[in-house]
C-alpha cells in the first residue's frame, strides 16, 4: 500500500476515535440539559399555580379595598386644636386647603357632617373615633359636635393630627349609635342611682339621729341637764333611772321584810304574854260562893 494510503487510514482511525469521544460528550451534555429542562418545567408549573393563586388573592383584596373605599369615601388630614372649655375644634389643613373642598356652598357646609378620628396611643399606627362634627355657625375653620358631648368626653380629645372623613360605613355608624345610646342610658341610670343614694344617705342620717336620741334617752347624754330636781331618767337616762328605782324598790322590799319579821316576833311575843297571863290568872284563888 502506498504511504499516503497508510497515512489516510491512520487519519480515519484517529477521526473515528475523536468522533466517538465527541459523540459521547455530546450525549452527556444533552442529557444534563434535558434534566435541567425537566426541572425547570416542574418549577414553571409550580410558579404558574402560585401566580394564579396570588392573582386570585389580589383580585379579592382589590374588591375588598373597593368596597371599603366606597364606604369611607374621601378624607382630609388636618391639625386639630381642641378647646376643652367649649368643646370646639379648630382645624387647619396643609396648603391652605378647605375642609370639604373649595367648591362647597354655604348651604351645603351648614348641613355637612364630618367624622373625626384621632391617633390612638394604645394602638401603634391606629386611630380611635372621636365623633360626628359640623361647622360652627359662620365658620369653615372650626367644628362642633353634632350631638352635645357626654360628661368627660371632651377631656379625651387630644390636639394634634386628626383625620376627617366624609362617610363612615353604615354598620359602623349603627354600632356607634347603639354605643352612644347605651352611654346615655347608663348616664341616666347613674343619675337616678345617685339620687336614690342621696335619699338613702339622708334617711340613714335621720335614722342615726333618731337612734342617738333613743340611745341618749336610754343611757343618758353628756349634754343632758343635771339638775337634782329633775327626774333621774332625764339626768342619767332610763336605764340608770330604772336601776336606781330597782335599787330603791329592793331596799324597800328589804325594809318591809325586816318589818314583817319584827312584826311576827312581836306577835309571837304577844301570844307568849297572853299565854303567860292566862296561866297566872288560873293560878289566882277563886272567890268562894
Amino acid at each position: 500500500m502506498h504511504k499516503s494510503g497508510v497515512i489516510l487510514v491512520w487519519f480515519v482511525a484517529i477521526a473515528t476515535v475523536g468522533a466517538v469521544l465527541l459523540t459521547s460528550k455530546m450525549l452527556d451534555v444533552r442529557g444534563s440539559w434535558l434534566r435541567v429542562v425537566e426541572k425547570n418545567k416542574t418549577q414553571i408549573q409550580k410558579n404558574a399555580s402560585e401566580i394564579e393563586a396570588k392573582e386570585k388573592e389580589r383580585e379579592k383584596l382589590l374588591g375588598e379595598l373597593t368596597r371599603t373605599m366606597l364606604g369611607w369615601d374621601r378624607y382630609w388630614d388636618a391639625e386639630a386644636n381642641v378647646n376643652p372649655q367649649t368643646g370646639e375644634v379648630g382645624v387647619r389643613l396643609n396648603g391652605n386647603q378647605t375642609l370639604g373642598g373649595p367648591d362647597m356652598s354655604d348651604a351645603a357646609a351648614a348641613s355637612k357632617v364630618f367624622y373625626a378620628f384621632q391617633p390612638d396611643s394604645t394602638k401603634p399606627g391606629g386611630s380611635s373615633f372621636v365623633g360626628a362634627f359640623r361647622f360652627t355657625p359662620n365658620s369653615r375653620n372650626s367644628l362642633e359636635l353634632v350631638n352635645p358631648p357626654l360628661p368627660g368626653e371632651v377631656v379625651t380629645w387630644k390636639s394634634g393630627p386628626w383625620r376627617f372623613r366624609e362617610l363612615v360605613p353604615l354598620n359602623y355608624m349603627n354600632t356607634l349609635r347603639n354605643l352612644r345610646d347605651e352611654l346615655v342610658q347608663d348616664a341616666e341610670e347613674f343619675k337616678l342611682t345617685q339620687g336614690r343614694l342621696q335619699d338613702l344617705n339622708r334617711l340613714l342620717a335621720a335614722a342615726k339621729e333618731r337612734l342617738e336620741a333613743r340611745v341618749s334617752e336610754l343611757i343618758g347624754s353628756d349634754t343632758a341637764p343635771q339638775d337634782e330636781l329633775l327626774p333621774v331618767e332625764l339626768r342619767k337616762g332610763l336605764v340608770a333611772g330604772l336601776e336606781e328605782e330597782e335599787q330603791e324598790r329592793n331596799q324597800e322590799f328589804a325594809e318591809t321584810d325586816q318589818l314583817r319579821r319584827d312584826l311576827i316576833k312581836i306577835y309571837q311575843k304577844q301570844l307568849e304574854l297572853i299565854d303567860e297571863v292566862s296561866k297566872l290568872s288560873n293560878q289566882l284563888p277563886k272567890p268562894k260562893s
